[in-house]
């Protein structure tokens, strides 16, 4: 894909019985408190240089918490692209809620189980052939799609991480129902959460560095490294403030 794109699965719907103000779920990649530039070098706790190239992921079940708990909820399973040539901040999803404030947001990164099984050839984007996001070799799509380039010695060579299956589906909840540090108000310009790409080498297997100089680590397709990859992952979104 040349140009970036954010697909959605079906049309957003009404949210709950009172439709108010409209407001935009932005996703932005960073590493640690910057944001990210493609093809720029960074270095994980293990020493290795390297660069990103590609993120993909779906996201779907979309929800402001209530500070009572209770959810607003958007319909539609959305396929995100970042690239060398998409900006590193993406509008994800537009959805009408009702105005007020919110102790934070949820969503899950992955494919439900019941889609993620389907026959791929009769699917509709985000969920067809030309997604770049579906396992040949192994029924079920790809939740998460991270390549790049590492310096092995003094060579570029490519790693690459593709995590899938139904039980890697994230979760994400960033929500405060006790302190409500994750305020969120609306209206506002936007919600926007960050995706910490760094932290996807916080650990590797059993504490040890996450060492792309490893195959293990430089090419994962699944296996226990993947299991580490979603343990990171779950640490590696946050909710920004509110500008």
């Amino acid at each position: 894909m040349n140009k970036w794109r954010v697909l959605a699965a079906a049309a957003v719907v009404a949210l709950g019985s009172a439709l108010a103000v409209p407001v935009e779920l932005k996703v932005a990649l960073v590493v640690g408190d910057k944001p990210l530039v493609m093809g720029q070098t960074y270095t994980n706790p293990a020493g290795n240089t390297y660069e990103v190239n590609l993120l993909r992921f779906y996201i779907t079940q979309v929800a402001l918490v209530k500070r009572d708990g209770s959810e607003v909820r958007a319909d539609g399973l959305h396929l995100v692209e970042f690239s060398p040539t998409t900006p590193q901040e993406l509008t994800v999803m537009k959805m009408n809620v009702p105005a007020g404030e919110y102790a934070g947001i949820r969503f899950s990164i992955g494919v439900p189980r019941e889609l993620n099984h389907l026959d791929v050839v009769h699917q509709k984007a985000p969920l067809d052939m030309d997604s770049g996001m579906y396992w040949s070799w192994n029924p079920g799509y790809i939740f998460y799609r991270f390549e790049g380039k590492y310096v092995k010695g003094t060579t570029p060579t490519p790693f690459l991480m593709h995590m899938g299956t139904d039980s890697l589906m994230q979760n994400i909840q960033l929500a405060d129902l006790e302190q409500y540090s994750t305020s969120i108000k609306v209206p506002s310009s936007g919600i926007r959460v960050n995706l910490d790409v760094s932290k996807v080498f916080a650990s590797g297997l059993g504490g040890q560095a996450y060492d792309l100089n490893k195959p293990e680590y430089a090419q994962v397709h699944g296996g226990p490294v993947s299991q580490q990859v979603y343990l990171n992952l779950l640490s590696a979104w946050s909710l920004a403030k509110q500008r």
